[in-house]
């Protein structure tokens, strides 16, 4: 098989005619395979442009699933391509998740809360005291039965024939402020993968705030949103993204903005 693309998890190969597998690395947990699959044909069955997903596979002692193979390259390569057209690409991103959170997912598997909460229990940096009391902060936040992505960033967005969200593993049902919250975080404190040009890290820095503040504008008013509604989720996602282990420096911005947010409601 032609190995078409690479990431943390998984690796996407040629897989027949029209399709690809995304094949995980070996001991990723099967049962996380199963809820990308379900996952994934649910958001195909509500009408979502996102490449099909067919079945689960063995190759080796590999686990992947097949996908409908589909063209497009990610809203990240057009940002950095043409970054003087950063406010049209800020609002692509927004209106594609204003669309996903027009759908009700009461039935998508995972809870957004119970997903925050258990990482936030795995989130190594933290204190037991501090884990006490981020989960009883995030019980007083609202519950909701939005389609939520969970991942959503210009990474996970494929313009091609059609704007395709990819990557549902992340998907679940709650709040839109929540999910908002998690791609501000992602973009905010997100350091690029090692490797990565420096000319290309320049230009992303240079990029974030003006993506940010026009994804947010743009998004809160799509949906008549308020800005303090997603601002209340930023300490809970933040805190739950420990658990993801990202890079030292990515870790250190997350932390010290965490307590720093939790020195300020105490």
């Amino acid at each position: 098989m032609k190995l078409i693309g690479r990431g943390k998890t998984a690796e996407i190969f040629e897989y027949g005619q029209d399709t690809i597998v995304k094949l995980y690395r070996d001991g990723y947990p099967e049962d996380a395979i199963r809820h990308e699959l379900r996952m994934s044909q649910l958001v195909c069955s509500l009408g979502i442009d996102t490449p099909q997903a067919h079945e689960i596979v063995a190759i080796g002692n590999r686990h992947g699933v097949v996908f409908q193979r589909i063209h497009g390259a990610p809203l990240l390569n057009a940002m950095i391509r043409t970054p003087w057209a950063i406010r049209k690409h800020a609002g692509t991103l927004a209106a594609l998740h204003y669309d996903v959170h027009a759908h009700r997912a009461a039935g998508a598997f995972r809870q957004q809360k119970q997903v925050l909460a258990d990482a936030i229990r795995a989130a190594q940096p933290l204190t037991a005291a501090e884990k006490d009391a981020l989960l009883h902060y995030l019980q007083q936040l609202p519950e909701g039965d939005a389609l939520c992505h969970g991942d959503f960033h210009p990474d996970n967005v494929l313009i091609g024939e059609k704007r395709w969200i990819i990557d549902w593993m992340t998907g679940m049902s709650g709040s839109p402020a929540g999910d908002v919250a998690r791609s501000v975080v992602l973009v905010r404190f997100g350091t690029m993968p090692s490797g990565t040009p420096k000319m290309v890290r320049g230009i992303i820095e240079l990029l974030r705030s003006r993506l940010l503040n026009g994804y947010i504008k743009q998004y809160l008013q799509l949906s008549g949103m308020r800005y303090d509604e997603m601002e209340r989720w930023i300490l809970p996602v933040a805190a739950a993204r420990l658990a993801e282990r990202p890079d030292a420096e990515e870790e250190e911005r997350l932390v010290r903005v965490v307590r720093q947010r939790m020195s300020a409601i105490s």
